[in-house]
């Protein structure tokens, strides 16, 4: 009887001895598990933070090289703009404008007219900013003509004959708005200036109006004013040109 307790304690000690080993190589088993998850858990952090990184330096370097390119861009613009500049400044000085543009057109007129380049370039040579003018105007007055009233007669010589000056207006309306026969003052006229050989010059505006013309070395300067009624009051003088 107490061999057969004693058998059935030494199979119960046993088994707990089994039961214990079996714990222990259980938690063996998972604390081995656990340890290899932990590793490779940081093997694999290392890796990605290693990959993170090359990742980061790539694209630094792809950001510096962008930059130096933007660079570049920046610089070539800035060049191209400074030449931009630079000709805009060049166009300004050499393009004439204004009166130099009037003056440079005229002469190129005349050049294409047949003028002679050299004569051209000397007259410009002698011309000064005094003039040598005669020392009293010579002032006539004549009649400007009106859909009213009308002659071929109403012209005048000035210059020495040089030159023949006729003049037509709009008419003076009275009160009850009907055109008189002379001219109105405040509104256009037409000028007409027929040079000696039968050259004719129009100009068309309100007085005063003022003409230049030059016969070979003499200059004649006519200022046309508003005169009494129905007539306008023009005066002529002889300067040395150029």
């Amino acid at each position: 009887m107490n061999y057969g307790l004693g058998l059935s304690e030494k199979k119960k000690a046993r088994m707990r001895r089994n039961r214990f080993f079996k714990f222990v190589l259980y938690v063996g088993i998972l604390g081995g598990a656990g340890a290899y998850g932990y590793f490779e858990g940081q093997a694999e952090a290392t890796l990605r933070i290693a990959d993170a990184r090359e990742q980061r330096n790539i694209l630094e370097r792809e950001n510096a090289r962008l930059n130096d390119k933007l660079r570049g861009a920046m610089d070539k613009q800035g060049a191209a703009l400074a030449e931009a500049r630079s000709w805009r400044d060049k166009f300004e000085k050499e393009i004439p404008e204004g009166a130099s543009l009037e003056i440079l057109e005229l002469v190129r007129k005349r050049m294409d007219e047949g003028l002679d380049a050299i004569r051209l370039m000397n007259i410009i040579a002698l011309t000064q900013n005094k003039s040598n003018c005669d020392a009293k105007p010579e002032v006539k007055r004549f009649i400007v003509n009106t859909p009213i009233f009308s002659s071929p007669d109403n012209s005048i010589g000035l210059g020495g004959g040089s030159v023949t000056v006729a003049g037509e207006g709009q008419s003076t309306l009275n009160a009850e708005g009907k055109p008189e026969a002379w001219y109105d003052p405040a509104k256009p006229v037409t000028i007409t200036f027929t040079k000696l050989g039968g050259k004719t010059e129009k100009i068309t505006g309100k007085l005063p109006i003022s003409k230049s013309f030059v016969f070979g070395s003499d200059e004649y300067r006519f200022n046309i004013l508003n005169g009494k009624q129905s007539f306008a009051s023009i005066s002529v003088i002889r300067c040395d040109f150029p």
